[in-house]
């Protein structure tokens, strides 16, 4: 009854005051699509890449000279447009942003701050329809597994702790998607014993969140001899970390569901949803990727490539050939039947997590939370990474070339050293972080192979 009275009444009203009640035709529209043949899916994705070249040719300053002429080839050949567009990275997000607005801007919009693997924060603008289909999208690919609009959720994921305009937009939020929060920060085995017990009361049909918290909630209810099948789960949903075949089987068994792994980016949103039969299906009604090679070029099937995303539904701000750092292989079938292409391994989203002298384990989000509340204090730095060298020692090194080192240094060894009590915390303020040879940054490394207290 609960469920019933979320999906026909409080998530639409919901979606209507947010300006994203045309979700619900969209849904309706994905769902009739996805069994079509595979040549009608990429003709219709390849309609939308036109028209949000022509759109980003006419209102975005950054693209004017590039595509602001190109009308008949974007309708005519919007694969070979798009290959003229120069690359778009996260610097390019993060220092030139107003650059890439649409002017003039839609009606209804909505600003994200997303960080990711590599520690740097970045804020994108997205109009209301944009977020519709990206929600579309999501509970078109949750249906593969039995997950309708409005069932009951528990996301493990991150959950401000301080008080604040964030902390209640996390709350509304979880109202409207009808689930409860479960802290993926600083957990104990007390919080997971809590987790359990409103579990129990909640009765979610479905979990989501980071790949390493469900596996701890899993080991937890498996080595307290708990019965996680009795919870009745419909599916988990893991994202933001790679899945290990290991971690899907230790899912599977301990309450009896079947694991869909999500890939996305918070910049663009979902990307790709894995199918019953295995297939990671690309969301191509709203997103376009290539995956390409060393010298830019489209991999074959089978090949290995850097996974570059263009979004086609942004109208605030037209994000094009979007270079996320993550590497995937080209693949070609699948046996569900679906036309939406596909995509391969995702290779290059690794999260180490902290260990505290209590027990506690940090996951990596967990510092990109409170170095947003650092930024949102007025603190200014590029990118940050925490190196755990020992059971107690934690290096936190960052980026901040024209901030006085003294300063900041002392600000974040405060704020940490007040959230890790015990640990001993040592920042280094550099000019530059180094990057790996893969360009991406790992935010957590936990170099400690044992812990003792």
């Amino acid at each position: 009854m609960r469920d019933t009275l979320h999906s026909r009444l409080i998530y639409p009203v919901i979606m209507r005051t947010i300006g994203e009640h045309g979700m619900y035709a969209e849904l309706d529209r994905q769902k009739a699509l996805q069994y079509a043949s595979r040549e009608e899916i990429l003709r219709s994705q390849r309609r939308r890449l036109g028209q949000v070249l022509n759109y980003a040719g006419q209102h975005v300053p950054r693209y004017r000279e590039v595509l602001g002429e190109a009308t008949e080839l974007a309708t005519r050949d919007p694969t070979a447009l798009l290959r003229k567009v120069p690359f778009l990275t996260k610097e390019d997000l993060q220092t030139g942003l107003e650059d890439l607005k649409a002017i003039p801007q839609p009606r209804r919009t909505s600003r994200k701050t997303t960080g990711g693997s590599t520690g740097q924060p970045v804020t994108v603008i997205k109009d209301s329809s944009a977020t519709a289909r990206e929600r579309a999208a999501t509970w078109m690919a949750y249906g593969w597994f039995g997950i309708r609009v409005g069932d009951r959720g528990a996301r493990f994921w991150g959950s401000p702790r301080a008080l604040g305009t964030r902390r209640l937009r996390f709350a509304l939020a979880d109202f409207a998607m009808n689930r409860v929060r479960f802290s993926a920060f600083g957990v104990s085995e007390a919080e997971l014993e809590e987790y359990w017990s409103t579990c129990l009361k909640f009765r979610p049909r479905y979990f989501y969140g980071y790949v390493s918290m469900l596996e701890a909630f899993g080991r937890f209810v498996e080595d307290s001899g708990r019965d996680g099948t009795g919870l009745g789960l419909t599916s988990i949903i893991t994202t933001s970390e790679i899945l290990t075949g290991a971690q899907r089987d230790l899912l599977e068994r301990v309450f009896a569901a079947p694991v869909q792994n999500e890939y996305g980016c918070g910049e663009v949103g979902p990307i790709a949803y894995q199918c019953e039969a295995g297939g990671m299906h690309l969301m191509s009604e709203n997103v376009f990727v290539e995956i390409l090679d060393e010298d830019d070029r489209p991999v074959g099937p089978g090949e290995e490539g850097e996974v570059v995303v263009t979004d086609l539904g942004n109208r605030a701000v037209p994000i094009l050939r979007y270079r996320i750092r993550d590497r995937a292989v080209r693949v070609e079938t699948c046996t569900c039947g679906r036309g939406f292409p596909l995509l391969g391994d995702v290779r290059g989203r690794v999260y180490d997590q902290v260990r505290g002298l209590d027990g506690r384990f940090y996951h990596g989000e967990f510092f990109m939370y409170l170095f947003e509340d650092l930024r949102d204090g007025g603190l200014k730095f590029e990118r940050f990474r925490v190196v755990q060298e020992s059971p107690r020692g934690l290096r936190i090194e960052v980026q901040a070339a024209s901030v006085a080192s003294e300063e900041l240094a002392a600000v974040v060894q405060t704020k940490l050293g007040s959230q890790l009590p015990g640990m001993d915390v040592c920042v280094e303020v550099v000019e530059e972080l180094q990057l790996p040879a893969s360009g991406k940054l790992r935010i957590v490394e936990n170099r400690v192979t044992s812990h003792v207290g």
